[in-house]
């Protein structure tokens, strides 16, 4: 997988604000510890255990309710509301930003464990849950070669030529506001992706370029299945979903003249009023 282009507002939306604690959150903070590593990159996430879904990189993508990067010696802060979570953490043995899933080569710790174990924390409201220091982490080869549950397909631009780089998510609901069910690796050369997903639920698509939420003031790459009535993408319960092909406009930066809307033509007795 690349991984090459990161944002830090990652997941968009999921990320709670790490400062002062409010009475209604709890704050999770602990330390990785690995041999021979003097400076630490790297990210801690909590996935809420209510929701049902596992995390296992192995297999698919998880997005966590909560994450936030390793400082330099290897300690982390997050805050969550109250709660069960998986706690997991990577450390970066891998160039490219601290934030993300995991790159082949990089430590896991946590969750899942070495031996398929899970780490789980309970988050009470306005307490702090110190889980000390770990260590024992395992390196990430990346997936498995055959995925479970998946969608196939490739994005193409409005020429129909293909988009590489770009990231598919996967959303249950229509209007794709609430926080997405999974996300694939990034696109490849031809414009092919595969969106490995951990349940057989009806879901509906979208491609950006970045995992940053809101409006793409760069500009960039970005489309739906089934455009301006995006479909919905029905899983069995096992195998791969094929041929899910997914058209990509580009969109120009914010504030450039190919974005701002164009003003109507006036007659000389318009300007005139003027």
């Amino acid at each position: 997988m690349n991984y090459s282009r990161y944002s830090l507002l990652l997941f968009f939306l999921l990320i709670f604000p790490q400062g002062a604690l409010s009475s209604d959150t709890g704050r999770v903070i602990g330390r990785i510890q690995v041999e021979g590593v003097d400076t630490y990159r790297g990210v801690a996430s909590l996935w809420d255990v209510a929701s049902g879904k596992i995390p296992d990189p192995r297999r698919y993508i998880v997005i966590p309710s909560a994450m936030a990067a390793l400082d330099a010696d290897g300690s982390f802060e997050l805050q969550a509301a109250p709660g069960i979570y998986y706690l997991g953490a990577i450390v970066r043995q891998t160039p490219g930003p601290p934030l993300g899933p995991p790159r082949p080569g990089d430590q896991v710790f946590l969750s899942p464990g070495g031996e398929g174990e899970y780490f789980k924390v309970q988050v009470r409201a306005g307490e702090t849950l110190d889980v000390g220091t770990r260590s024992g982490g395992w390196r990430y080869d990346g997936f498995a070669p055959e995925a479970d549950l998946a969608i196939r397909g490739t994005v193409r631009d409005t020429a129909g030529e293909p988009v590489a780089d770009l990231l598919v998510f996967a959303f249950a609901d229509p209007s794709m506001s609430l926080q997405p069910v999974g996300v694939s690796d990034r696109t490849d050369a031809q414009g092919h992706y595969l969106l490995r997903l951990d349940r057989p639920q009806p879901v509906f698509l979208r491609v950006r370029e970045s995992y940053g939420g809101g409006p793409l003031m760069g500009g960039g790459y970005v489309g739906v299945y089934g455009g301006a009535e995006p479909r919905a993408v029905a899983l069995p319960e096992q195998g791969i979903v094929e041929d899910i092909d997914i058209e990509v406009i580009k969109l120009p930066p914010a504030g450039s003249e190919e974005r701002r809307p164009m003003r109507p033509a006036q007659s000389p007795a318009d300007d005139a009023k003027n």
